[in-house]
């Protein structure tokens, strides 16, 4: 064939390329000779010349004759060649193509376990060539592509053109890797391949089919053959068997591939952990943790708590699962007896068959002091908030509690065990303390230098320091004294002593942007979302001092909008930070009716959460002047990531900053996102970075030099982690709805492939597909190239040579 294609002129070929030959006819309008009409005269000369020799050579041998006939008929055919002016059509075509759908869904990351001796004895053979340690579903998928230097990818190339797509939801094209040939040696599409994780939060099986149907419905493919576990999360629709019949009315076989076991893939994964992050010396420490079971319903595991720099264990308990994805609550406790920053870990032990052992884990840090909280208590006469909150507080063993109260007499020091005699007059006195807590009080009862002290508390010392409004002098009275500079916001000279403008009825706190990401208003142990829903359902509330507005660098965690004013919003709850301390204003007294038919449930965690986040500052015993922090520690495959970093100390970043957190995953891989300010809290930078793969993740904050930009540059992302850059851990898990459906669905792709006409295969023996893969149509990829046959010299030589022939033939024969 290379021969003919060099003499007749035609362009050669390219490797995986082939030929169509076909006959033309141009003869002139006036003969009518086409091809049906050649054959037919053609056939008719034959006819007339073979019966003309049977009649007038009747003497000769039936050799000599048969060889007249066919040196005439030859002639005859030449002859009619050249009236029809016939050529030699020649197309070049391509390899017929095939469609490779791989699934990277969650579901494909699972490990199964066999009873199949053919599974086991194909897992033991492709080994050596999985691109993890644990044989997934998607591992074993990527080993039967590439095993063997990729002798299943190199047949399919001798034979189709590939078109290689990864799928989750969408179909994506599998762009060849050009960085892992370089390093590994390996075929580019191979490379590609390995590459994949199974990171997809949703599996649509039927649209990914659609969608490669339709991109190659000019070359409809020989086949697609479908690399899955056969499940589909998104609903019926979506299930393959449902592109079935789309694809056998194109002739296009589905050939599944599939990758799974019979039986159930099973997992015990640990939840959210919640539990304090200051504790004290000999005090009682309770982890919380949800345990979600699939595949477990009715047995028992065992969660143990132990610290990170030990191997003892701590405590343990034993639960019985139930039904899949329904979390059950662990308790663990410890009773820490030395005092020290530690790290407690919370591991479910794993159960036989457990698919994903990533997910046992985890990990919660706690502060461990020595001493109680000292909480000092401040009030002119016992309003409703001090009677709730002062029991409230006695109550906690984590806090020792002093009280003083303006208006009582003498003998009251003697009746109360937390009660004092007067506000604390030492200086050293006074700094003793972690937070203070001031209501309505009289500032001329307190001596001379009692004011310059809590300065000093709150801007040197770090401590916490709580202003509870009320209608005679806080904040009114506090005008042209060292507390207005410790004030989060401005003394309005129209406030009023009797409430709020336009408040004539109960009103709810509402978060703000700021308060929804602070942890000491998390009343719900839900997402934020959940939470503030609870403070929007909250008992109303009937009085709020009115006040200016919060001050430069002050941040408005809760507020209310009132008519009255014109919709603007109300300051409720104001933090802000100065020097090394924090002072909270909250604008009401009435909190204390949040207690109504739930006791402390939501008062109590409000008041002990503020307490101790206030008390954080001289804890740590520095300014940090930055927090970190993410609205969540576990999120779900697919879900966002909200960053935000929050100025503790205004000082500390310049106004024009951009600050970018660093993002540390599974196997170092690192990433970057960048914070943008928000208009509601300047003091507040928030982020958000998207698609992480499952995994353990550790985020900080670079420091940030004069220009606003980070230190390090564009080299942030592999600059080391300074050891004072605020910081916060987070886990990402697997989609929860991904891996609400686990189990292999065989039955699924044995259907898909029967109505398509196709074939199904698992994956031990996919070798099969190789030999059971359709033809295919080959792709024409040049236009038609034409050799005109009929005015060739070597045409015109054979005419003369058979005329001739036959012309000595009848001479010799006597019938001339």
């Amino acid at each position: 064939m290379r021969f003919i294609e060099w003499y007749l002129g035609i362009p050669p070929s390219g490797p995986g390329q082939g030929m169509e030959w076909g006959l033309r006819t141009s003869a002139p309008e006036s003969l009518s000779l086409s091809t049906g009409m050649l054959v037919l005269w053609g056939a008719a000369g034959v006819l007339a010349v073979a019966a003309i020799y049977l009649k007038d050579g009747r003497a000769l041998p039936w050799r000599k004759r048969g060889r007249l006939i066919l040196l005439r008929a030859v002639s005859l055919v030449i002859l009619l060649t050249m009236l029809a002016r016939l050529s030699l059509a020649v197309t070049q075509t391509g390899l017929p193509s095939l469609a490779i759908l791989i699934d990277t869904s969650a579901s494909m990351g699972l490990e199964d376990h066999f009873r199949e001796r053919e599974a086991t004895q194909a897992i033991e053979r492709l080994a050596r060539e999985l691109p993890e340690d644990a044989p997934t579903r998607l591992g074993l998928a990527q080993a039967v592509l590439t095993s063997d230097d990729g002798r299943f990818l190199r047949h399919l190339q001798k034979t189709h053109r590939l078109h290689v797509y990864s799928f989750a939801g969408a179909a994506i094209p599998l762009e060849p890797s050009s960085d892992r040939p370089a390093e590994e040696g390996r075929d580019p599409l191979a490379a590609a391949i390995l590459n994949l994780k199974a990171d997809g939060d949703a599996t649509r099986p039927a649209t990914a089919v659609r969608q490669v149907l339709d991109d190659l419905r000019g070359t409809p493919p020989a086949a697609i053959l479908i690399l899955t576990d056969g499940i589909a999360t998104t609903g019926e629709d979506d299930r393959l068997a449902r592109a079935a019949d789309d694809a056998r009315a194109r002739s296009v076989p589905l050939m599944p591939i599939g990758f799974g076991s019979s039986e159930p893939a099973r997992d015990v994964q640990l939840g959210d952990v919640l539990a304090e992050d200051v504790v004290f010396v000999d005090d009682p420490l309770t982890i919380s943790v949800q345990l979600k079971p699939f595949g477990f319903r009715g047995r028992r595991a065992t969660v143990t708590l132990r610290r990170a720099d030990r191997r003892s264990v701590i405590d343990t308990q034993e639960v019985e699962l139930g039904a899949d994805g329904v979390p059950v609550i662990v308790e663990l406790t410890d009773v820490p007896a030395e005092e020290g920053d530690f790290e407690y870990v919370i591991e479910a032990g794993l159960l036989p068959g457990e698919t994903d052992d990533e997910n046992n884990r985890a990990v919660h840090r706690v502060r461990v002091r020595r001493e109680q909280l000292k909480v000092l208590l401040v009030e002119r006469t016992p309003r409703w908030e001090f009677r709730h909150l002062k029991p409230l507080l006695e109550r906690d063993p984590a806090i020792q509690l002093h009280t003083v109260l303006q208006s009582a007499d003498l003998d009251f020091p003697g009746e109360d065990r937390t009660a004092l005699a007067q506000f604390p007059v030492t200086r050293d006195a006074l700094l003793s303390y972690d937070v203070v807590i001031l209501g309505d009080i009289d500032l001329d009862f307190l001596n001379a230098g009692a004011l310059g002290h809590l300065r000093e508390f709150v801007a040197e010392r770090g401590g916490g320091l709580i202003l509870i409004a009320g209608p005679q002098f806080n904040p009114s009275g506090y005008e042209d004294t060292p507390l207005s500079e410790l004030l989060p916001v401005e003394l309005s000279p129209d406030a009023t002593l009797t409430g709020a403008q336009g408040l004539t009825a109960g009103f709810r706190p509402k978060l703000t942007v700021e308060g929804r990401t602070r942890a000491a208003l998390r009343l719900s142990s839900g997402s934020a979302e959940e939470n503030s829903m609870l403070w929007d359902s909250l008992p109303p509330l009937y009085w709020l001092q009115e006040t200016g507005r919060r001050k430069p660098g002050a941040q408005v965690l809760a507020e209310v909008s009132s008519p009255g004013r014109g919709g603007e919003a109300y300051p409720v709850l104001v933090l802000q930070r100065f020097g090394a301390g924090q002072v909270l204003f909250q604008a009401t007294d009435e909190l204390w009716r949040w207690r109504a038919r739930v006791e402390d449930l939501y008062y109590g965690r409000y008041w002990l959460q503020m307490i101790r986040n206030l008390s954080r500052s001289k804890l740590r015993g520095e300014a940090a002047g930055m927090e970190l922090a993410t609205d969540r520690s576990v999120y779900s495959q697919g879900e966002s990531v909200e960053f935000h970093l929050r100025l503790l100390d205004p000082t500390a970043m310049p106004s024009h900053a951009r600050p970018h957190v660093v993002v540390e995953g599974p196997q170092g891989r690192r990433e970057t996102v960048s914070l943008a300010a928000q208009p509601q809290s300047p003091a507040l930078f928030s982020g958000q970075i998207s698609s992480l793969p499952p995994g353990r993740y550790h985020a900080w904050a670079p420091p940030v030099g004069p220009d606003g930009l980070p230190l390090g540059g564009e080299g942030i992302a592999t600059t080391p982690e300074p050891s004072e850059a605020p910081s916060t851990d987070f886990r990402v898990d697997v989609a929860a709805g991904e891996l609400l459906v686990r189990s292999f669905e065989a039955a699924e792709l044995v259907e898909a492939a029967q109505q398509s006409r196709g074939a199904y295969f698992p994956f031990w023996a996919a070798d099969r597909f190789l030999n059971e893969i359709p033809a295919g149509r080959s792709v024409p990829i040049s236009t038609e190239f034409s050799v005109p046959l009929w005015n060739r010299w070597e045409l015109l030589l054979l005419l003369a040579g058979c005329l001739g022939a036959e012309w000595i033939s009848r001479k010799r024969a006597g019938l001339i």
